[in-house]
């Protein structure tokens, strides 16, 4: 991972979670098109399993991410507090957060939906 003040961790949270969406959706629609689970099995399916495994997975990744950010906001950069120092690391922790939270809130869906409707 690179350092929490790099100006990349802005766009982070949100760039592994498109990749995590994307992936997720077209591995469902390939997966789907090839062979689905019957509808009667409703959610329980391996499927849903898989889809909720990466999510946790990713979600875990990014909280990591932002726990990593929050701590050098609150750390400081060894004693020097630049606002552009803190302004990246706290937006970055956010970014990371709401990259979380997304990711977690689409792999709850999977405890309620059958995959292929």
């Amino acid at each position: 991972m690179l350092s929490p003040y790099h100006p990349m961790q802005l766009a982070f949270g949100l760039i592994i979670w498109i990749v995590w969406f994307l992936f997720k959706y077209g591995a469902l629609a390939l997966i789907c098109e090839l062979s689905p689970p019957p509808v009667e099995q409703g959610p329980v399916t391996w499927i849903n399993a898989a889809l909720l495994a990466g999510s946790l997975v990713v979600t875990s990744l990014l909280l990591y991410w932002a726990n990593n950010c929050w701590r050098a906001a609150r750390a400081g950069n060894g004693g020097n507090t630049e606002s552009i120092d803190q302004f990246i690391v706290r937006l970055g922790a956010g970014i990371n957060l709401l990259g979380a939270i997304v990711t977690f809130s689409q792999g709850v869906v999977s405890l309620l939906l059958p995959p292929c409707l």
